[in-house]
Order: C-alpha cells, then structure tokens, then sequence
C-alpha cells in the first residue's frame, strides 16, 4: 500500500464550483452544496426526488455531520477494495481511447448511413422521426425509440457493427502489440491477482459491444470466461466453460497426495447488451471471432440497441445475456462502477436498490457527474464518488460521500482517471500514465 501523503499537501474543502465539461449543457450551474444539488437535481429531472422509506432501512436524512478530509477520504477509497467488488464498466473505459465509441460518432455515422427502404413508408417514416429528435437535440438513446420495424432495426445494428467493429480492430491491435493500454487493465490484473484462494472469480459487467477487455486481458494474462465454449461457433454453456479454468493440484492428505481441482483466478465477464462477435446462427446464440470484425450478410449480429425495442431483445435473449449476470448481481455487496453514466434503467435498477435499501457499497469512477449520478449519491449512504471538478480555475479531483459534510477538492489531482487511481489509492503501478 503505498505511503501517506505528505502533511504539506495541499487539499481543501470543495465550495460552490463550476463541475468539469459534460455533454449535458445544465451541470455547469450545479453547485456543490447540497441542498442546491438536491433542488437543481431533481429540476433537471423533472421530478421531485422520492424518499426512501423507513421499511428500506437506509434513511436519505443521514445528517452529514462530518466535515470530508484528505485523511479521511484516501483511506476510505483503499479501504471498499478490502473486499472484491462487482465491476461495472461503460462507454467512458472504451470512449478514453476512441471517442469514436462515444454515442455521438455512432449517432453521426446513423444518419450518414442509414437508408430507409424506398418502398416502406413505415421505415422512411421512422427514420424521418429519428433525425428529426436528433436535430431537435435529443440523445440518440431517446430518438430510437421511434424505431419498431424489424428489418429497420436490423439495419441499425448492422451498420453500428460495422461502423464499430472498424475501431474496435484497430484498436485491438494496438493493445495486442502494447502500443497502447485499456484504461482499467492494470487495476484489472491487480484485483484479480488479489483474489482469495477460497474467492477467486471476479465478476465483471459491460453493456459495450467492444472486445477492449477481452484483449486487455489477454495482453497481461488474466484468465477470464464468458459462458461460451467449443470450436468457432462457440455456444453458451457455463459448466463447459467453468471446468476449462479448473486447475489439478496435490494436497498432502495424510501420508498420501491427492488430487484435487480449483479455478483459477479469473474473471467473468458479462456482456449484457450483446458484443460484436455474438451472433444468433441456427437458431442460437453462438460467439464467432473470425465474423466479428467483417461478419457475412446471414449472420445477425447479437447487440441490443437504444430504443423501445431494447426491452423486448433482452426478453428474447434473456437467458444468454441476463440470466448469468442476475444471479451474480444478487450475490454482491459492494459495486465498482467505470465510466458509466446511470442512463440505462434496463441494467442498474436493481443495483441501485441494493445500493439505497441494502447499503451496499459502492464507488463511481468517472470524469463527469451527471444529475442521475447525484440524485443517487444523495440517496445511498454507502456510495462514493471520484470525479473531474474545477476550483478558482483549477482542474482537479472531487470526492463526494453523503455522510460527510460538503466535498474534498484535491487540486490538479486526477484521481478520475482510472491509471491515476490504480496506481496511487491501490498502489498497482500503471506504466502510462
């Protein structure tokens, strides 16, 4: 664990700022004394926010009675690794090395791309209410839904598997020849190396549709399993992929060895959303590499779009993709959460009950907060979050806990970023940054 800081390090309590640029055009009036974020919070969302009951045991009126120091602050982050949590990583760990993973190059790239059957007036009506949400500035999420024709629909996954399979092999091959490094790999390594003997499955989540940390984890040589197994068109199915990541071992057992068999330690990664090299073929799901990156015309790409059709791919699908990470989720009690915005209700409702009813813990690792974000740190005691701010001009690192009195301001540091996190709260040395 790396050393103290020193005493002549500067910190301050965070006063009302201006928070770091964000997509949304509002956060910049946030300020950060809470009653104000409370009210602009639940203004920006339109509602007022719904109290906790006392049937949910954790009360939202915990008094913040603590004033958050660099002493306290520091140790508390080191301290929610003392237990291995669920991660749950976003777009952010994917858009820190392209942007163009980012909803808005796939909203750019849609509109460039996408052509209506002429002789459909449904698909050319859809779309014409699409493009029209967008130009009127609504997110790409909210403008699909006004897409419910199938074949439209498929029109849309294939042209973002196409669009994003091209950055995903370029970037594939920078990682596989160590030109460049995914944001959370050594923090990866590191949490998976740590795993007890008696523990040693790390559990992982990701709506992204990319393959960044299937190669970041076999360019440091983190075993991990996704619930297919077999030849090239692999098929789901667990127990088969568990017992590949079994290890013989001999136990001294008396005056005799024995044998026996462990896992080794891994990670499991759930791919909730699809990912570009699941495909539905005969009648299944399978994952095949060698079509992820130019997949043939029959194959149909397994990626569960934005829009109102979301929820019916994730039924038909469920047992593939949702099932596993379910029963995972139900298991956890503190969650890790890696550039992930809270915007998809789809995956986090039940997390953020366990967060508010249960206490879970939580940490947020993000460069920018966002209304949904502070609504549910004001409701979950146990939830930190670690984010970009500014201060008289100065960019640095906001620390944010609802127990604790307004917020630590740590100038120029940039503990959001996850390598500067890994290597200074963790102490896993990370060669970029």
């Amino acid at each position: 664990m790396p050393a103290a800081d020193s005493p002549q390090r500067t910190s301050r309590r965070l006063k009302p700022c201006r928070a770091s640029q964000s997509n949304s055009p509002h956060l910049d009036r946030t300020v950060y004394n809470w009653s104000k974020v409370v009210v602009e919070t639940e203004r920006l969302l339109g509602r007022e926010s719904k109290p906790v009951t006392a049937s949910e045991m954790v009360s939202t009126q915990t008094p913040t009675q603590w004033q958050l120091t660099e002493d306290i602050a520091l140790p508390k982050l080191r301290a929610f690794f003392d237990d291995k949590p669920f991660v749950f990583f976003g777009t952010g760990m994917s858009c820190a090395l392209d942007t163009r993973f980012g909803m808005a190059a796939l909203k750019d790239e849609l509109l460039q791309k996408i052509q209506p059957d002429c002789n459909d007036s449904v698909q050319i009506y859809q779309w014409e209410r699409v493009a029209n949400s967008l130009e009127y500035g609504n997110s790409l999420e909210s403008a699909l839904d006004e897409v419910s024709d199938s074949r439209l629909l498929q029109h849309i996954i294939s042209t973002t598997g196409r669009f994003l399979s091209c950055i995903d092999r370029a970037m594939a091959i920078q990682i596989s020849t160590s030109n460049v490094k995914w944001p959370a790999t050594s923090l990866l390594k590191g949490l998976v190396e740590t795993l007890p003997d008696g523990d040693p499955i790390l559990h992982v989540l990701t709506p992204n549709y990319d393959t960044l940390f299937e190669h970041a984890c076999d360019s440091v040589g983190v075993p991990y399993a996704n619930g297919f197994a077999g030849g090239i068109e692999r098929q789901m199915d667990w127990p088969t992929a568990k017992y590949t990541l079994l290890q013989r071992q001999q136990v001294r057992h008396g005056r005799h060895l024995k044998t026996i068999h462990k896992y080794r330690k891994h990670a499991r990664i759930y791919k909730v959303h699809g990912s570009l090299n699941f495909f539905f073929h005969r009648h299944k799901v399978i994952e095949n590499n060698t079509w992820m990156w130019d997949a043939p015309d029959f194959a149909e790409r397994v990626m569960i779009t934005p829009g109102l059709s979301k929820h019916e791919m994730l039924q038909k699908h469920r047992q593939e993709l949702l099932t596993p990470a379910d029963e995972a989720i139900d298991r956890a009690n503190r969650f890790l959460f890696l550039g992930y915005g809270f915007n998809d209700t789809h995956l986090e409702t039940y997390i953020t009950q366990k967060l508010i009813t249960q206490a879970c813990k939580g940490l947020i690792l993000t460069r920018d907060s966002n209304p949904r974000i502070e609504l549910l740190l004001r409701q979950a005691q146990n939830l930190w979050l670690v984010c970009k701010a500014q201060q008289d001009g100065v960019d640095g690192t906001r620390i944010s806990n609802t127990r604790y009195k307004d917020c630590l301001f740590l100038p120029t540091e940039r503990l959001w970023d996850i390598r500067a996190f890994t290597t200074k709260i963790l102490g896993y040395e990370d060669a970029d940054i």
